[in-house]
């Protein structure tokens, strides 16, 4: 049976040529239970520009997001190129974790890194999140830039 040495043979030569497993995620590739993100421009509670991530399970219009997803909103030091990385702090940035209609719960704490960011085209990065309950939230992505009009005040 010589078909099945052959077959042996690209399983074995494949373990040692892949460089990562099936169930890994590459470097800044979607990962997480949101593997869709959004960055759009946004207000914040302060009625100032603020800059919004949306993490959702499923791909979305622009805009037009529901549960379940993550939202990370940033009203200060907004970025303005990467590296960037923020802490999550009541001042500067929050986050929320909405997992169905009107039950949405904010983070206790967490962080957004960003390894690309081109205001008004891409950004990429990572971002992790703790809850009251102790669970977490966390994923790498890759967004799409979304050019939404609002009005803040």
């Amino acid at each position: 049976m010589p078909w099945m040495k052959a077959v042996a043979t690209v399983c074995v030569l494949g373990v040692f040529l892949l460089p990562e497993s099936a169930t890994s995620t590459p470097q800044g590739r979607p990962s997480g239970r949101f593997p869709f993100t959004y960055a759009q421009y946004g207000c914040a509670p302060t009625d100032a520009l603020a800059l919004d991530f949306y993490f959702t399970a499923e791909k979305s219009e622009c805009g037009k997001y529901s549960e379940p997803f993550v939202k990370i909103s940033i009203w200060k030091n907004l970025p303005k190129s990467a590296p960037y990385s923020i802490e999550l702090r009541a001042t500067e940035a929050a986050a929320i974790r909405c997992l169905k209609p009107a039950a949405c719960e904010a983070a206790t704490s967490g962080s957004l890194h960003l390894d690309k960011f081109i205001d008004n085209s891409s950004s990429a990065g990572e971002y992790e999140l703790h809850f009251r309950d102790g669970s977490m939230e966390k994923g790498k992505f890759d967004g799409t830039w979304c050019h939404e009009k609002f009005v803040c005040g």
